[in-house]
This record gives structure tokens, C-alpha cells and sequence, in this order.
């Protein structure tokens, strides 16, 4: 059974139709003030289009911004536009100094259409899985600028510490929606170590 689907399978949630923006903005197009509410809702999604044709996805990761207090050199970012650029960031894995207070930033576009109930999922793994956590973002109408989002969203998490907890360690993240659609995954690799 996929990760997303274990916490989801007892769940008495039901997902509502999906419906287009042009659909939506076309429906009770007579009504002026019901028309602007709607355009209110969904900003600059309701007057243009920021989704390239030749591009089928709605979800894009722009960018991975790793911030870890006290790191000589600053930021760890990672530019992830392309397929190749995501291929890459599993042969370039950062590192962490144990015990470390980190966050996460993630980048993203949505395209083409609302992208309803995004969850983040975040897996950590070390030969088996030994964290998982499942942040609902929020739903995102396309628009012209990135959306960012940082993990976890208050405080920081800390990276763990002593001998036992150094090494290396497979991260996998998931974008998945409220019609279980997992608009894209992407693994990276890093290291706990004893200093940077």
C-alpha cells in the first residue's frame, strides 16, 4: 500500500467534483456580484493563463532551500525547474551537523488548473523508513509567482545526534492531493555527520 493511502483508508472524507476555473468563472456568468466574488477568490488565475502548453503538469517544484542554523557558507538551495535538476539532487546529497536546528523551504508553481487539498509528504529512510510526516498545505490556484512553503511551519526541526544517528539517510517527498493524485515525488540524499 502506497504511504499516502495508509492514514487515508479509514477516512469518511469525500472529495468534491472537480471543476475547471473556465467552468467555474462560466457558471452564473449573468450574475455580476457572485462574478467578481468569484474572481476574488481565485486572483490572478481568473483573468490569464501562467500554465506553458507544452508543459502537462500541475504542480512544478521550482526550488529546495535547506536553512540550518550556524551553517558556514549559509543556505543549502537546490534549483529543481527540470527533470534533470531533480535527477541530480539525489547524486548531490547535503549535510547536516548532528543534533542541528534545520528547515525546509519548498518553491512551487501550480499550473493549468486548482490544485485542491496538497498535502506534503515528507519520508525519511535509513535502510527503512524511520520518520514520515504529512503536512496539508492548503489548495492553490496557478498564478504567475511561486508559492512557497517551509517545513515545519513553526520552530524547527532538529537533525538527531550521537553515533548511532550519524550517516546516511534518503529523504522522499510527495505532493498529493485530495484525489490522491501525486503530482510529483522527488527523493534527495543527505548526512548526518559530527561537524559541517
Amino acid at each position: 500500500m502506497a504511504d499516502h493511502e495508509e492514514d487515508d483508508k479509514n477516512s469518511n472524507y469525500k472529495v468534491s467534483q472537480k471543476v475547471g476555473i473556465d467552468d467555474l468563472l462560466s457558471k452564473d456568468a449573468e450574475d455580476e456580484s457572485l462574478r467578481k466574488y468569484k474572481e476574488s477568490l481565485l486572483g490572478q488565475a481568473a483573468n490569464a493563463k501562467f500554465s506553458p502548453a507544452n508543459d502537462p503538469r500541475r504542480v512544478v517544484v521550482v526550488e529546495m532551500k535547506v536553512t540550518a542554523e550556524g551553517r558556514p557558507g549559509g543556505d543549502i538551495v537546490y534549483k529543481l525547474e527540470n527533470q534533470e535538476a531533480i535527477d541530480n539532487l539525489k547524486k548531490n546529497p547535503f549535510t547536516l551537523k548532528e543534533g542541528c536546528r534545520y528547515k525546509i523551504t519548498i518553491v512551487f508553481r501550480v499550473q493549468h488548473e486548482i490544485v485542491s487539498g496538497l498535502k506534503f509528504v515528507n519520508s525519511v529512510y535509513r535502510t527503512v523508513r524511520v520518520h514520515r510526516e504529512e503536512t496539508m498545505i492548503g489548495s492553490f490556484a496557478p498564478q504567475a509567482e511561486p508559492y512557497s512553503m517551509t517545513f515545519p511551519r513553526n520552530d524547527w526541526d532538529e537533525a538527531p545526534s550521537g553515533m548511532i544517528a550519524r550517516g546516511s539517510y534518503k529523504a522522499k517527498n510527495q505532493f498529493i492531493d485530495d484525489d490522491k493524485e501525486n503530482h510529483l515525488e522527488f527523493e534527495y540524499h543527505f548526512e548526518i555527520k559530527k561537524d559541517w
